[in-house]
């Protein structure tokens, strides 16, 4: 007679996937040939993997009738983090990530959603929003406040912004920073639809721009 302990495990096998799966998924991406931060390839990678996250979760609703979905703030930090660390190794490796570090070791020091580093120095880090609406009259406030609290700390260090999507909020207007500190992935669009109509007309920033900034204010060598 079959247990649910037996029945289950092909289930946890999945589960547990994603982390036995991940040291691969590094070295596919190492094998690539040649980064182009000038194109749209980098992006699409990032919003693929979203929207594989968020079609799993969908079905996980559907099964168990449930309300909401599990959030995709946490795996996007991810996301960032993973080609970010891929990009860096290849094109500046002074230079180091890190996910959720304290800047400082103090109890109670920020902790970006992704830092970038040079030894014990923050050179830059990125704080990932899926989207504003949340928060669509609080978020520049929020971010000046997290950027005064990096630079009491890191004088030299920049923080920057990116947000998945458009949808939902009224966007970065005609601030000073866009392409420089503020980037959003998608136009006013969620992942499940922006396929349909031509992935590269939906894509507003790409992430690809987000790192040569990154890179450039760490003082990287140059991209061609």
């Amino acid at each position: 007679m079959t247990t649910f302990t037996e029945s289950d495990e092909a289930y946890r096998t999945a589960i547990e996937a994603p982390g036995r799966e991940l040291s691969s998924a590094f070295t596919s991406a190492r094998s690539v040939a040649q980064i182009d931060l000038n194109g749209t390839d980098l992006t699409l990678a990032v919003l693929l993997r979203l929207k594989s996250f968020q079609l799993t979760q969908q079905r996980i609703k559907n099964e168990l009738n449930k309300i909401y979905a599990a959030p995709a703030a946490d795996f996007f930090v991810e996301t960032v983090c993973f080609f970010l660390k891929v990009v860096l190794e290849r094109l500046d490796s002074s230079l180091t990530v890190a996910s959720e570090r304290n800047i400082v070791k103090r109890q109670g020091s920020m902790r970006p959603d992704i830092s970038v580093w040079r030894g014990d120095k923050v050179v830059a880090a990125i704080e990932c929003k899926t989207q504003l609406g949340w928060n669509r009259g609080g978020w520049l406030s929020e971010f000046e406040d997290r950027e005064a609290r990096l630079l009491a700390d890191h004088p030299l260090a920049r923080l920057f912004l990116v947000v998945m999507t458009g949808q939902n909020w009224q966007g970065f207007g005609d601030d000073k920073r866009i392409r420089k500190q503020f980037f959003v992935l998608l136009n006013d669009i969620g992942l499940d639809k922006f396929e349909e109509s031509g992935e590269a007309d939906n894509i507003v920033h790409a992430i690809e721009g987000l790192f040569r900034e990154v890179l450039s204010h760490a003082g990287s060598k140059p991209l061609a």
